[in-house]
């Protein structure tokens, strides 16, 4: 008994004295300049690879679809009224950076450049998160590695990769450069990272007011100051005066908040005179569940540094209030603003609960490993990317897939287009292009579908009920089409201008 105690401890000791090495390896400055920017490589070959897989896959579709519309539609020097959407290009979120990556689609494809630089973007914060964790507050490395996995794994950080393209993905690093700048006083650089991240989405100025009021918390008045006006005047621009000039002098976000009211006013004074409502609405079940998602996979440590939530709160109160119809992956764009300052506040909690050595802060090896144990569970839980999801398998082509690209492949560039969802991102490069609605009850001549040159529709496709069947049948045949072409069950049906 005494000799497995003896070897039990020597074991032990053998181990510690292996960690202790290793940690004063890695604490030097080669490793902590290297271990960022190879963390951000991985997670970039991972996020990449997943989008682009289902790109390739044909597992996209309208809302990609428009966003390369309207980029190809700047590319050619056109006015960018996206058909998809009915909108112009900049109605949608009024996100400028759209503009020059337009112009870069001249050169690049769309679709697998937009789907790289997201995952790039996503990526590439883990970098200041670093610098954040290690130069700001002094953390061990091995903190400051958990951190970085642990944003990593995130669920609504996959979710944001998978559900198509986002620009305000690219607000995620931005934010974090930001805070990283304002820590070291590099306001022009701290300026340029806020400046571009109100580029990515009009509301995102919501997000500056509440960081101009964690500065203001954190000693940094007159900084602080400067920032809420820079978000308060920009989302009034943005909201009121730019959005409104490209919708016709709606208020873009009418539907969304339509129980409220008609109107910016009558929205404000519904929720004012309703606050049942507005508190119904706001610790509705499904906002719960992702409050979860966000504080969960961190074991809730950045509820320990609660001003790190300011950035988050009236960008998310209009979020959660608002009625949003979720994607395949929920609405994970939502919460660009949580995905970069929690894992700040988990940083800092980590600094409160730690040991203070000489140079650095160490933090208990239960509390990492139970971070990174949560972080784990949840993103096998609820991430788009989970193992449950069998990734491993997507990227792979049906031959239905197949049929599908050699139908949009036989189509002219100069045709307008109807076609099925899924095939939308392989036709955006036109001026006329409508998704194919498979699911209506029932097709009259005047739909939208039937003033198209060419419809693509999948005769498999389970999403028709026997009387939708009949009528598009009747009505295709009335307004003068013919089968062009068949692949297997996607038919091409083309507009026969001489019987028309």
């Amino acid at each position: 008994m005494t000799s497995v105690s003896w070897a039990d401890s020597d074991f032990r000791r053998s181990v510690r004295n292996l960690g202790l090495r290793w940690q004063a390896r890695l604490e030097g400055n080669g490793p902590d300049r290297a271990i960022p920017w190879i963390l951000a490589t991985l997670l970039f070959v991972g996020f990449g690879a997943l989008s682009l897989a289902r790109y390739r896959s044909l597992e996209l579709g309208s809302q990609l679809a428009a966003w390369m519309q309207g980029m190809w539609l700047v590319a050619e020097g056109e006015d960018p009224l996206v058909s998809l959407t009915g909108r112009d290009l900049f109605d949608g979120q009024f996100s400028l950076i759209m503009w020059p990556l337009a112009k870069l689609s001249a050169v690049l494809p769309a679709g697998p450049m937009l789907l790289t630089l997201q995952a790039f973007a996503l990526a590439i914060a883990v970098v200041p998160l670093w610098r954040i964790a290690r130069g700001v507050l002094e953390l061990g490395v091995e903190t400051a590695l958990v951190l970085g996995l642990a944003y990593g794994l995130q669920p609504q950080l996959h979710n944001l990769n998978l559900a198509e393209f986002h620009p305000e993905s690219f607000a995620v690093p931005a934010f974090l450069w930001a805070y990283l700048f304002s820590q070291d006083k590099q306001w022009v650089r701290y300026a340029i990272a806020v400046a571009f991240a109100l580029s990515t989405r009009s509301d995102l100025g919501l997000v500056v007011i509440g960081l101009g009021a964690l500065l203001a918390v954190e000693g940094r008045t007159r900084s602080g100051r400067v920032t809420a006006a820079a978000g308060a005047i920009w989302a009034i621009l943005a909201l009121g005066v730019f959005r409104a000039d490209l919708s016709g002098g709606e208020f873009v976000y009418g539907d969304a908040f339509i129980s409220y009211g008609d109107g910016p006013i009558a929205i404000l004074w519904g929720m004012l005179t309703n606050p049942t409502q507005v508190l119904s609405d706001f610790f509705a079940e499904e906002n719960f569940q992702n409050l979860v998602l966000l504080f969960a996979p961190w074991l809730f440590l950045p509820v320990l540094r609660l001003r790190f939530q300011l950035p988050l709160l009236l960008f998310g109160v209009f979020q959660f209030l608002a009625d949003t119809p979720p994607g395949e992956f929920g609405n994970p764009q939502q919460y660009v603003a949580a995905l970069a300052f929690l894992p700040i506040a988990a940083a800092f909690a980590f600094r409160a609960v730690g040991r203070r050595s000489v140079r650095r802060v160490f933090v208990n090896g239960r509390l990492l490993g139970g971070v990174l144990f949560a972080s784990a569970a949840f993103f096998l839980f609820a991430s788009g990317s989970s193992l449950y999801n069998d990734p491993w398998t997507w990227g792979s082509r049906s031959v239905n897939d197949l049929d599908v690209i050699e139908a949009t492949e036989s189509v002219r560039p100069d045709d307008s287009v109807a076609a099925l969802e899924r095939a939308l991102p392989l036709l955006a490069d036109r001026t006329d292009l409508i998704a194919f609605p498979a699911g209506l009850e029932i097709y009259k001549p005047a739909e939208p579908i039937f003033n198209s040159d060419v419809i693509i529709v999948d005769e498999s496709d389970d999403g028709w009920n026997d009387t939708g069947r009949f009528t598009f049948d009747q009505v295709i045949e009335a307004k003068g089409y013919i089968v062009e072409n068949r692949f297997g069950t996607i038919s091409v049906y083309r507009r026969d201008v001489v019987a028309e």
